[in-house]
């Protein structure tokens, strides 16, 4: 990781603070919840399974734990995975640093995920195939909201971030 951004810790940095727990949390909801369908089923204990159910069937999402495959989803699913797994890990080490260079991650991830959660709330709110009530379409839609918000702020801020740097290398390049 590339050098830091000043001596301020963690916790004296609210919004990066707020990002740390979003990527914290992040982690085992990814591994434990989300990636369930691309694993063999026998590796999924029982209590996690029961736990998907619970959420398929109390919110009714047409996205997780879909009987039939919803082969664009799936493939955010895989995304995730492959793409946004690794940034979790990476953002935290490197929020906890304080370094900037990890800014460049984040802004391509919040860029990638603000791009993937507006379709999925579009199908939420707006596709009447789904046998979902306004209250329910609502929920389902605030459960998803919040990984197009922080990712919007995440996308700016880390802009804001690696901007000055870009304007540096830019005016060395002419100079």
């Amino acid at each position: 990781m590339a050098a830091t951004t000043g001596e301020k810790g963690l916790l004296q940095r609210p919004l990066d603070l707020l990002f740390f727990i979003y990527f914290a949390v992040h982690i085992p909801t990814t591994l434990l919840v989300d990636l369930q369908s691309l694993y063999p089923p026998t590796w999924v204990p029982d209590a996690l399974k029961e736990c998907l159910e619970w959420y398929v069937a109390t919110y009714k999402d047409p996205f997780m734990g879909s009987a039939t495959p919803v082969y664009w989803f799936n493939s955010f699913i895989a995304c995730e995975l492959i793409a946004q797994l690794p940034v979790f890990f990476l953002s935290c080490y490197g929020l906890l640093k304080n370094c900037i260079s990890v800014r460049l991650a984040m802004l391509a991830y919040s860029a990638h995920v603000a791009t993937t959660v507006v379709p999925l709330l579009a199908e939420i709110l707006l596709n009447p195939a789904f046998d979902l009530t306004r209250d329910e379409r609502l929920t389902l839609s605030g459960f998803y909201a919040p990984y197009l918000l922080i990712p919007l702020v995440m996308l700016v801020d880390s802009y804001r971030h690696i901007s000055p740097y870009l304007v540096q290398s830019t005016r060395a390049k002419t100079e």
